[in-house]
Order: structure tokens, then C-alpha cells, then sequence
């Protein structure tokens, strides 16, 4: 089978952990039989040439991953991510309504067009509390996720937010010191993390003394997760497609609450990868099959 695996530059500059980790992947396929080659957005008119078509680049339904994603399923390749996963997952606020159609257990959220009256405002901090989660609907890395600790703040941020956006997701703040990073393909556990918090900070990337600082990756073998977790996590993979997705969860008294579901989850060498080391053979098979 021949396997295109859709990248940007990037993607082999940023972190040799990713490069690595791609590199695994191209290599575990020609291990297994198959031909693996890196494209770039000039090599979109091609994706006929291939069987399937492996997405690493930033997906997001206004970037190019997403035309080669859509173009890719069109000519009958088999697709990760498919159009399906990335238009689902990359948006916050489709998630938002996802999950209360399905009572997925989640942080209690509200969505937000910029309506600051006082009512409006008080329903805010009675239903949510304080802090405050602002999020716009498209993140990536914590990226455009702040916390407001009062009204002032909250109105400062989500001004700024919504120039950027029509509409914000408000969750609530739920305190803890990391999130498991559930691993999904094709509905089943792939990997299981603990994505850690630096110190004195309340996301996995964290602006600390004004600089932007990552918590550490603590794998954890797939066997090892909880069944509540786990059937969270399947369930939630199922409302969405059966492709690889990511979830982010709180651990809290009350149970589990899913943060969020993320196609194209980061796999970097020696992270992700470091228990269970099947993970690059299990989705070339995924691909493959």
C-alpha cells in the first residue's frame, strides 16, 4: 500500500521529538510492506496517486490539511483525519453542543456572543463560578484558552477574544495539577498520559514569569486506565467518527469531566510513545486496512 503522509516544513523544524517521531512512522510502514512519503501542499494534485493518507500537519478547516483531507476521501483513500473529525473536533463550540447531546460528563460551559448585561453577566458567574475558562472555538496548545478571575477580567479577555471570534466557549475552572491525554484509533485505547502542569501554572502550557513553559508527559500503559475512563472515552470517540483522537480529561471527586476531543493528537518520540510502543505499527495498520 502506499501511504502519503501530509506534513509542512514545520513539522520536521520545530521539535525533534515530532521529527522522530515521524520518522518512526515511515519506517515501522516500509518495515511492514508499505511505501510511506512525506507530501507538501505542492504535491496536493497527486494524493491520486496513494492508497491512504496519513494527516501530521495542523488540521483546521481553514488550512490546507483540511482541502487534502476533503480531496483525499473524495478519490477514496482511506483518511486520518477525515473531513468529518477535523470539522467536529477543531471547533469548540460543536463540541459544546456534542457533548450535551450525548451526556458526555464534561465542565459545566455556556456559549458567549458578547452580551455584557447584568443579567447576562450574573448568569455567568452563578451557573460557572469563578474563574472563569474563555475559550475561542479554535485552539491549539492552550492557545487562546485564558482564565478570568472576575468580572473585569472576564470582560477585558472575551473583548479581545471576540475580534478574533463570533462566539466563545465558557467553561468552568476545575482545579488540578494535569489532564490524562486519552490516546484513541478506531474506538479503542491507543496510549494513555498524564499531561502535567508546570509549576504555577493551570494549563499543560503555561505563561510563567512571561515565559511559556510545558509541563512534563508521564505515559502510562494503555491496560492501566480506569474502566469509567475508558468507556467515557469510547463513547466519545463514537459521537465523533472512528478515527485517532485525543481527549483531555479531568480526574475530580465527582468523576471524570472530558475538557475536550482533538483530532491530529500530538505523538512525539519519546512522549507518547515510550510504554506502548505499538502505537506507530497500529496505525499504519489503520491506515492500511
Amino acid at each position: 500500500m502506499k501511504i502519503a503522509c501530509f506534513v509542512e516544513a514545520y513539522n520536521f523544524d520545530a521539535l525533534i521529538s515530532e521529527r522522530n517521531a515521524l520518522l518512526e512512522f515511515k519506517s515501522t510502514a516500509e518495515a511492514m510492506g508499505h511505501t510511506f512519503e512525506f507530501i507538501f501542499k505542492e504535491d496536493i494534485t497527486r494524493i491520486q496517486e496513494y492508497d491512504s493518507l496519513f494527516i501530521r500537519a495542523t488540521t483546521d478547516p481553514n488550512n490546507s490539511a483540511y482541502i487534502i483531507s476533503r480531496l483525499a476521501e473524495q478519490a477514496g483513500l482511506k483518511v486520518i483525519d477525515d473531513p468529518h473529525s477535523i470539522r467536529i473536533c477543531s471547533n469548540k463550540a460543536i463540541l459544546h453542543d456534542l457533548f450535551l447531546k450525548n451526556n458526555i460528563p464534561s465542565p459545566k460551559s455556556l456559549l458567549f456572543t458578547g452580551d455584557y448585561s447584568r443579567e447576562s453577566l450574573d448568569n455567568i458567574f452563578n451557573t460557572l463560578g469563578s474563574p472563569v475558562i474563555i475559550k475561542t472555538p479554535y485552539t491549539r496548545f492552550s492557545s487562546h484558552v485564558e482564565k478570568a478571575s472576575n468580572e473585569t477580567e472576564f470582560i477585558e479577555i472575551s473583548k479581545r477574544f471576540l475580534r478574533k471570534s463570533k462566539i466563545l466557549i465558557l467553561q468552568e475552572y476545575i482545579q488540578s495539577d494535569f489532564d490524562w491525554r486519552v490516546g484513541i484509533l478506531q474506538n479503542k485505547v491507543l496510549y494513555l498520559c498524564k499531561y502535567c502542569f508546570p509549576g504555577g501554572g493551570w494549563k499543560v502550557k503555561s505563561k510563567i514569569n512571561g515565559k511559556n513553559k510545558w509541563g512534563d508527559t508521564i505515559p502510562v500503559p494503555r491496560e492501566c486506565i480506569s474502566s469509567e475512563l475508558k468507556e467515557i472515552s469510547i463513547n466519545l470517540s463514537k459521537c465523533v467518527g472512528d478515527g485517532l483522537y485525543g481527549l483531555d480529561v479531568k480526574e475530580t471527586k465527582d468523576g471524570y469531566k472530558v475538557i475536550e476531543i482533538n483530532d491530529n493528537p500530538s505523538i512525539y518520540h519519546g512522549y507518547e510513545d515510550t510504554v506502548d510502543k505499538d502505537i506507530y505499527e497500529k496505525i499504519i495498520n489503520a491506515l492500511v486496512s
